[in-house]
């Protein structure tokens, strides 16, 4: 079995909040460089570093 870290997926709690994504190409920055948006189910999030460093700790689906 293979336990090399993957580059291309983030740590586990950094995920998406509402559908577990990890895949870092479906995980975008929004420009104001605290949240992220899923694209996989539209949630705009704060990253749990962000809000260790005292961003917004919201999850919100966009429609």
């Amino acid at each position: 079995m293979n336990h090399e870290p993957n580059d291309h997926l983030v740590e586990p709690e950094d995920a998406c909040p509402r559908c577990d994504e990890r895949c870092v190409d479906n995980l975008i920055w929004i420009d104001d460089g605290e949240q992220v948006r899923c694209a996989a189910c539209s949630t705009i999030y704060t990253p749990p570093n962000r809000r260790l460093e005292g961003g917004d700790a919201h999850a919100a689906p966009t429609q």
